[in-house]
């Protein structure tokens, strides 16, 4: 313990204080068949210097997002504007921890007040919070929501989503006693006629664009649902709501992303952003901070962490909102991102997008041995059928520095290819390139 900055005297006063005669006694609690005694196989210290080459030498063996990236399913390989990384990299926003002292931390609380205001807009809805860790939580925690709201028990997850949304939400059911059900789709959308009765339906999670790429309709949810309390929760991609209807303009009540696109890089898969927005009826149920406008008692404006109540640092045993932490940083990073692009810029790379898109969809179903099986509805993403192995088709890509997926559909695997505004006409014409000469 060496990095402690106390003297051997302060070290011995310490221990005997609470009855020990050395470190090793402060772990006496634990079994000694499961303490390890060998000596740590970790060499010598190395310099700054050595350091700096030693992880130079290792970052070397990493795969760089610098590749031609065609790799989607809710992390893109998005441009980040420069200025997201010199704003967001000032310390008071790259180390500040939760603004708990609303009287120091104007800055970062004004900052998420935007956040809030932007998502609130660009989903239509009347409340946002401050942040959730990524994607596949922020579901997660919509689905607890609408289970407290309507006390129904089963969720309905449509499985046009992720399948890793799935997954993470799966584990209500042995942990609050919650039942999953899945339902099926057809030609790459969610099917609504499986929806026999609402009773016992909590929520129906419905993605647009879906996993496939394929835009759905939050719409004909809504209409199913009517009158009935089931919450409808809308997942899509933050940039694509510029060019669709909105959720809280076609019936969802809560609406759940992943903020990665947003200014924010690939990162390896995480960390990411999650975003949660919904109607004014789900306040006190919306979980982790939320930022408010106030008026101090000598009339100036500001912003503070407002319905702490529902929190646990406020009433543990009774609270709704369990977030130890959140991910300001990100949130921060993604309001600087949309500041700086506007609707204009957004609404932008959103058609750069989707222009790609469609110009490779259509080089792609004109070659032998591939075919675009949904080719409507299309933003940025979609799957391709081939008779070759696909495993070993992206194997192969990385070798040209290509980057695939792969999706399954109809228990069958599908490459599947994502576009940004990021890639060039020369990216694209590569990709078309390197599958029209493989040969499996």
């Amino acid at each position: 313990m060496t990095f402690i900055p106390n003297s051997e005297k302060t070290i011995k006063q310490m221990l005997q204080s609470i009855n020990k005669a050395g470190f090793d006694d402060l772990f006496d609690f634990i079994p000694s068949d499961l303490k390890f005694k060998d000596e740590l196989n970790i060499g010598n210290p190395l310099s700054e210097f050595e350091i700096v080459e030693h992880i130079k030498i290792m970052n070397a063996k990493n795969i760089s997002s610098d590749k031609i990236i065609f790799t989607g399913k809710g992390i893109y390989d998005h441009f980040v504007p420069a200025v997201v990384d010199f704003l967001s990299s000032r310390s008071e926003f790259y180390t500040a921890y939760t603004p708990y002292q609303p009287e120091v931390s104007q800055g970062t609380l004004q900052c998420l007040y935007e956040y809030q205001t932007m998502i609130c807009e660009l989903s239509k809805m009347d409340i946002s919070n401050a942040s959730i860790y990524d994607g596949a939580s922020s579901l997660f925690e919509a689905c607890i929501m609408a289970n407290s709201y309507n006390k129904k028990n089963t969720i309905l997850l449509s499985d046009t989503i992720y399948d890793n949304y799935i997954d993470v939400v799966k584990t209500l059911e042995s942990n609050l006693n919650l039942n999953i059900k899945i339902l099926s789709s057809k030609n790459g959308q969610t099917d609504l006629s499986n929806i026999k009765s609402l009773d016992d339906i909590s929520s129906i999670v419905i993605q647009s664009p879906n996993k496939y790429g394929i835009l759905e309709s939050w719409q004909k949810t809504s209409d199913r649902i009517g009158d009935t309390n089931t919450v409808l929760i809308a997942i899509s991609n933050p940039i694509a709501l510029n060019q669709i209807k909105a959720p809280g303009d076609t019936g969802a009540d809560i609406f759940i992303a992943d903020g990665q696109c947003l200014g924010n890089y690939m990162n390896y898969g995480g960390p990411t952003l999650g975003i949660m927005s919904a109607k004014s009826k789900f306040l006190r149920k919306i979980p982790g901070r939320v930022i408010g406008r106030t008026v101090d008692k000598t009339g100036k404006e500001g912003f503070v962490l407002t319905l702490q109540t529902r929190e646990q640092h406020i009433r543990r045993e009774n609270a709704t909102s369990n977030i130890c932490t959140n991910q300001n940083l990100l949130a921060i990073r993604a309001l600087i991102y949309m500041a700086a692009l506007g609707k204009n810029g957004l609404k932008k790379i959103n058609t750069l997008c989707i222009n790609k898109t469609q110009y490779l969809i259509e080089k792609i179903d004109n070659l032998n041995n591939y075919s675009v099986p949904f080719k409507k509805n299309i933003i940025n993403e979609f799957i391709v059928e081939t008779p070759f192995d696909v495993d070993k088709m992206i194997l192969d890509a990385v070798k040209d520095n290509l980057f695939l997926q792969k999706s399954k559909y109809d228990n069958k695997n599908y490459l599947h290819i994502a576009v940004t505004e990021k890639r060039t006409k020369t990216d694209l014409d590569k990709l078309i390139s390197f599958l029209s000469k493989y040969d499996g």
